[in-house]
């Protein structure tokens, strides 16, 4: 997607982002944090405060949001970022990552691998690890409650 405008100039892809931010002082871009690097990050008006970017700060946004109830079918989690927060301390600028898995599976090796495979990314140790990799906000327990609740929904046909 481009710019709306004719100001500016675009870059393909986070790498390509980072490095047209790079070579010119007073650049402006956006690029997740596990890429950002030593970029210097904005600290965003939220309320009456600033909030500078954090893990924490990102993570307090999600849970502040609401889920998407126009997201269809059972047991889907899709967060509706709430963007225009007033909630302390909460970083407005953040992108959820999903995983997509089907309700159901044919096979029930292909079911348990899948089941596994969630439930290790969404444990505390599954957090941390991508945390550490990518630099991602782990997930509140509140909302990894809420898919747990749809991991164990997925079943054999």
């Amino acid at each position: 997607e481009n710019w709306p405008n004719e100001v500016g100039q675009g870059a393909k892809g986070t790498s390509g982002v980072i490095s047209t931010v790079q070579q010119a002082d007073g650049t402006i871009g956006y690029a997740d944090a596990s890429q950002a690097g030593d970029l210097g990050t904005v600290a965003v008006k939220v309320g009456d405060d600033y909030v500078p970017f954090s893990a924490e700060a990102a993570a307090k946004v999600v849970d502040a949001s609401p889920l998407d109830d126009s997201a269809k079918g059972d047991n889907r989690v899709v967060v509706k970022l709430d963007h225009n927060t007033t909630e302390k301390g909460a970083y407005p600028i953040v992108l959820v990552s999903y995983d997509v898995a089907c309700p159901a599976y044919k096979d029930a090796n292909t079911a348990k691998f899948v089941k596994s495979w969630l439930t290790y990314v969404t444990s505390d140790e599954g957090q941390q690890t991508a945390a550490s990799a990518a630099g991602s906000a782990p997930m509140s327990n509140t909302l990894r409650q809420k898919v747990v609740k749809s991991i164990d929904a997925i079943k054999t046909k």
